[in-house]
């Protein structure tokens, strides 16, 4: 039987250690916090991000946002990547809350953008924190889900 060399031992250990912490910072780098929104009825909804608009607590529709909206499809999602924690994002741009309006995509092609912004022609209105996009992991559907009923939105829950 060959006795093991202690420096040799002590060599393979650390070198164990250092691809352990190398993976593991690896994966923290590579990991993203996407924001999801999920369409569940049977028409398009278009869901524009506040940010660069209205920050909050200003709800009002931004001016020159409108060529931001996304389509989503009924009964899918669309992903709004980010590499950023939910935290990180929603801070990134002077808040602590991020809003996002959902459309009926009918009334994007029947009214004007000032006309919408007037009459605040939305479905859903949410006014969403990090520790409410951390708690529903980054996902949002429209209309909100019993597990959204007690997040901030206009209309209210229910209505």
């Amino acid at each position: 039987m060959k006795k093991i060399n202690s420096r040799r031992l002590i060599y393979v250990v650390i070198s164990a250690i250092w691809l352990l912490f190398s993976a593991a910072k690896c994966s923290m780098e590579s990991r993203t916090y996407p924001i999801w929104v999920y369409n569940n009825t049977n028409h398009y909804i278009d869901v524009l991000l506040s940010h660069g608009g209205p920050l909050y607590p200003d709800t009002l529709l931004p001016e020159s946002n409108y060529d931001k909206l996304n389509p989503v499809k009924p009964g899918l999602g669309r992903q709004y990547a980010n590499t950023l924690t939910y935290r990180e994002f929603i801070q990134s741009y002077n808040s602590d809350t991020i809003i996002i309006f959902i459309f009926h995509t009918d009334t994007l092609s029947k009214y004007t953008w000032e006309e919408i912004r007037e009459y605040y022609k939305i479905l859903k209105r949410y006014d969403v924190s990090y520790q409410e996009m951390e708690k529903l992991n980054g996902r949002i559907y429209y209309p909100p889900t019993e597990a959204m009923r007690d997040m901030k939105m206009y209309p209210p829950y229910g209505q």
